[in-house]
C-alpha cells in the first residue's frame, strides 16, 4: 500500500516539472523577435576572413623537386653477370712410373718454366737395363753381320753351281731372323731408355706450382691416379674469365665474337671496385644453351692478370656494341608502380604527369627509354615521393620555406645544387 502511494507521488511530481519546464521555453522563444535581413543583400557573400585562411591553407603547396631534360644519345649495350677467374692451362703432376724420389727441386708456390726439373727418381735399376740391352743389341747386330756374309758365299757358291738352292734360302732366312732379333733389341733399348726419362719429372708448363705433395723418399707409383699427384701448376698469364648470360642475349654474343674489329670488350670488376681492375676480349661461346638454367657460357681472355687470382669472382660487364639514337634519361628519374616502369614528366603549367615508359637498357646511372618519352621533355629526377598525377611543382635545389607558422614541411631529401 505504502510502495503504491510514494510511486504514484514521483510519477505526479515528475510530470509536474515537465510542464513547468516547458512553459518556460515557450514564453522565452516568444520574447526573441526574428532577425532582420540586410537591405542591401547580394546573391553572393564574402566569407569571413578565418574561414578564407582556413580554405587557402587547404589547398596543397607545389612540391619542390629537380628534373632533367630528356636526351637523345648513343648508348652502348651493356650487359653484368657474375664470373669466375680460371687458368688457361692447369697440370697435375704425377709419376709415370713406380720409384723412389731422390731429389727434389721445387718447393711450394715456385715459379717455373717449362722443362723445369722438379723431382729425380732412383734410376740405377734402370741404367743397368740399358746396359743389359746395349749389349744385347751389340750381340744381335754381330750376329746379323755372320749371317749377311754366309749368304753372300752361298750366293757365290750357288752362281758356280757349288751350292744348291736350299742353301741359299736357308742363308737368307737366318738373315731375316738376325735383322728381326736386332730390331726387337733396339725396341726394348728405347723402351728402357724411355722409363730412364721419366726418372726426371719435369714441368710440362710454365705457371706457379702448388702445395708440393712429394718429397725425398717418398715411394711413387706410375698407376696411381688418384690424390693430387706430385704438385699442381697452373699458368698464371694469360687468365681467362668465366660467365653465363641469358640465352636471349646469344645473337648479340655471337654478332660480337664474329666481329674481328671489335670482338667484344669485357671489363672486368674485383671486390667493391667502381673502376674495372682490367679489360679482356670475348674469345669463346659454347656450342649449346644449358637447358636447366636458359643460359649460355661464354670466356673472355684477360688483357693482363697481376691483380687477379685463378678462382677468384669477380663482377663482369659486356659491351656488345651500342644502341642508335635513343632517348636517355637519369636512372634516378625510372619508377617502378603496379603498371610497370613510369617517370614524372614535366608538363606546361608545371604540372606532372605520370608517363607509362618502356625502358630499353640501363648503363651505370643512364636509363635507355625505347618507347614513351621524346627528347627535350623534363623528367623529375628528386622529389618523386610526394608527386602524383596533376601535382603542380616548384623546380628548386631547396626545399620551400614553410606556408604557415608551425606548418611541417615534407622531407625531400638530401639537395643537390
Amino acid at each position: 500500500m505504502i510502495r503504491s502511494a510514494l510511486l504514484l507521488f514521483t510519477t505526479l511530481c515528475a510530470g509536474g516539472l515537465w510542464y513547468v519546464l516547458a512553459g518556460a521555453e515557450g514564453q522565452a522563444s516568444a520574447r526573441i523577435p526574428p532577425a532582420k535581413a540586410p537591405e542591401n543583400s547580394t546573391l553572393t557573400s564574402e566569407a569571413p576572413a578565418s574561414v578564407q585562411t582556413s580554405l587557402s591553407q587547404r589547398s596543397p603547396p607545389p612540391v619542390a623537386v629537380i628534373t632533367a631534360p630528356v636526351r637523345t644519345k648513343a648508348m652502348p649495350i651493356t650487359r653484368t653477370s657474375i664470373g669466375w677467374i680460371e687458368p688457361t692451362a692447369r697440370v697435375t703432376v704425377r709419376a709415370r712410373i713406380d720409384g723412389t724420389i731422390v731429389e727434389r727441386h721445387i718447393h711450394d708456390g715456385a715459379e717455373v718454366a717449362a722443362g723445369d726439373l722438379l723431382f729425380r727418381l732412383d734410376d740405377r735399376e734402370l741404367q743397368a737395363q740399358i746396359a743389359r740391352g746395349e749389349a744385347a743389341l751389340t750381340r744381335d747386330r754381330a750376329v746379323l753381320a755372320k749371317a749377311q756374309a754366309a749368304l753372300r758365299r752361298t750366293q757365290e757358291l750357288l752362281s758356280r753351281s757349288v751350292a744348291t738352292q736350299a742353301q741359299a734360302e736357308e742363308a737368307a732366312a737366318e738373315v731375316r731372323i738376325a735383322a728381326a732379333n736386332v730390331a726387337a733389341s733396339e725396341a726394348t733399348l728405347a723402351i728402357d731408355r724411355a722409363r730412364l726419362g721419366h726418372t726426371r719429372i719435369t714441368a710440362p708448363i710454365s705457371g706457379r706450382a702448388g702445395v708440393v705433395q712429394g718429397g725425398e723418399g717418398h715411394v711413387v707409383r706410375g698407376s696411381d691416379l688418384s690424390g693430387d699427384g706430385l704438385v699442381t701448376i697452373t699458368r698464371m698469364s694469360p687468365l681467362q674469365v668465366s660467365f653465363s648470360l641469358p640465352e636471349r642475349d646469344l645473337p648479340l654474343l655471337r654478332a660480337a665474337l664474329a666481329d674481328p674489329k671489335d670482338q667484344g670488350r669485357v671489363g672486368i670488376f674485383a671486390g667493391q671496385d667502381s673502376q674495372p681492375s682490367v679489360e679482356a676480349d670475348l674469345t669463346f661461346i659454347d656450342s649449346s644453351v644449358d637447358v636447366g638454367s636458359g643460359t649460355i657460357l661464354a670466356k673472355a681472355t684477360l688483357k693482363a692478370s697481376d691483380s687477379l687470382w685463378p678462382g677468384q669472382y669477380v663482377r663482369v660487364e659486356l659491351t656488345l656494341g651500342a644502341h642508335p639514337e635513343a632517348s636517355a634519361v637519369p636512372l634516378i628519374a625510372l619508377q617502378t608502380g603496379q603498371n610497370g616502369s613510369h617517370v614524372f614528366v614535366v608538363g606546361p603549367g608545371d604540372i606532372v604527369e605520370v608517363r607509362q615508359v618502356q625502358p630499353l637498357a640501363a648503363n651505370h646511372d643512364t636509363a635507355v627509354i625505347a618507347k614513351g618519352l621524346t627528347p627535350g621533355e623534363r623528367v623529375v629526377v628528386e622529389g618523386q615521393a610526394r608527386l602524383r598525377q596533376g601535382s603542380l611543382i616548384v623546380e628548386t635545389a631547396l626545399a620551400p620555406p614553410p606556408l604557415v607558422q608551425g606548418a611541417r614541411t615534407a622531407d625531400i631529401g638530401p639537395t643537390r645544387q
